[in-house]
């Protein structure tokens, strides 16, 4: 154990070695949390029954090519990844985070 302790300290040295500019932060051992809950902004949520969501989630290429050609039509920079059931209906993963204008156009 104390000769990986000093592998680790010889490769990345003290909090307050040289090696990092001297800055001491605190907290700066603990890594940062990068897993989120719930829908991120690169996604469209629509409310749908599960009937109904269940059919567009079937036909995932084709719900995908359609708002996509809406979106080339509308000369948007936007585009549909995929389409899955989520929340109580689908969730359709974009490349951007979509404009309000963008939105009307997924929604027909």
């Amino acid at each position: 154990m104390e000769k990986v302790l000093a592998m680790h300290q010889s490769g990345f040295g003290t909090s307050a070695s040289p090696n990092r500019g001297g800055a001491v932060h605190p907290g700066a051992s603990r890594a940062p949390k990068m897993t989120t809950h719930g829908p991120t902004r690169h996604q469209v949520l629509i409310p749908l029954n599960t009937p109904t969501a269940e059919v567009i989630v079937a036909n995932a290429a084709t719900a995908v090519e359609s708002c996509n050609r809406g979106l080339v039509e509308a000369h948007s920079k936007l585009r549909v990844k995929s389409v899955c059931k989520a929340w109580d209906g689908i969730s359709m993963s974009t490349n951007f985070v979509a404009s309000a204008a963008e939105l009307e156009v997924i929604k027909q």
